[in-house]
Order: C-alpha cells, then structure tokens, then sequence
C-alpha cells in the first residue's frame, strides 16, 4: 500500500472519529435547546447562538488570513488533509463562502432577537425541532458521502 492509500485510510477513520463527535455535540446541542425553548429562555438561548456564531466567523477569518489551522489535532490533521487535496485557491474559496454564509446567518439572527417581542404569550415554538434535526441528518448525510468518496478514492489508487 502506498503512502497515498495510508493517508486516505488514516484520514478516513479520523473522519468517523470526528463524525462520532459531531454527533455526540449535536445530541448535546439539542438536549440544551430542547430545555431552554420549554423553560422559556428563547432570549438567552438566541444570544448564546449569536456570540458563538461570532467567535466561529472570527477563527475562520483568522484561518483564511493566517493559513493557521484551528481546533483538535484531528480536526486540524483533516482540514490540512483538505486543503492540500482542493488546492489552495479553491481551499480560499470555500473559506470565504463559509464566512459569508455564518455572516449572513449572525446578521439573519441579530435581526431575529432585534426585532422579535420574545415576551408575547402568544410565541409558541412547536415544530421547532424538525428544523434541527433536518440539520442533523443533512450533516451526517453530508459526512457519510464523503467518507465513501475518500473510500472509492483510496480504492482506485
């Protein structure tokens, strides 16, 4: 086996590893929510998203200024990985389509707790959770594809 081959199969099971994780976090994720949209702390809940929407948009425009990667050794081994198989100017472009699309989601957001009376009796959040879990299955659909993909690429050669 060649060291191509070694490396997509290291980078394969670091996936796996990292999808585990992801929905280890989103199980997490959607208990936090699930408790704070029943208590009534929908404020609070959507303030928290926003700053961490935040911190998010600025790691990423630091990875995309610096070229320095950020995260877990395993998160940082694929995206070095990634990069390098994408090529540096597409690497740039998918970096910069993430950052507009978390900014257009922080600003949808900001205008979402600016502008929504969360005290009305009338609010009701029923439903609120088909809108994640879409997410979460789009999220391991999306991950699952890839890893086939690195599969049949490793087994072609």
């Amino acid at each position: 086996m060649d060291e191509a081959q070694q490396e997509i199969k290291e980078i394969k099971g670091l996936k796996k590893k990292q999808l585990l994780w992801g929905n280890l976090f989103m199980l997490v994720l959607f208990l936090f929510l699930n408790y704070f949209l029943e208590n009534g702390k929908i404020l609070f809940l959507t303030w928290v998203l926003l700053i961490s929407l935040l911190i998010i948009i600025a790691l990423s425009l630091y990875t995309l200024i610096s070229g320095t990667l950020v995260g877990t050794k395993t998160t940082r081994r694929i995206r070095a990985f990634d990069r390098k198989r994408w090529g540096e100017k597409k690497w740039k472009l998918l970096k910069i389509t993430e950052i507009v699309l978390l900014t257009g989601l922080g600003v949808g957001l900001a205008a979402l707790v600016f502008n929504t009376n969360f005290d009305s009796p009338n609010q009701t959040f029923i439903g609120s959770a088909f809108p994640f879990i879409g997410g979460w299955v789009g999220y391991n659909l999306g991950e699952i594809s890839r890893i086939k993909k690195l599969k049949e690429q490793a087994a072609n050669g």
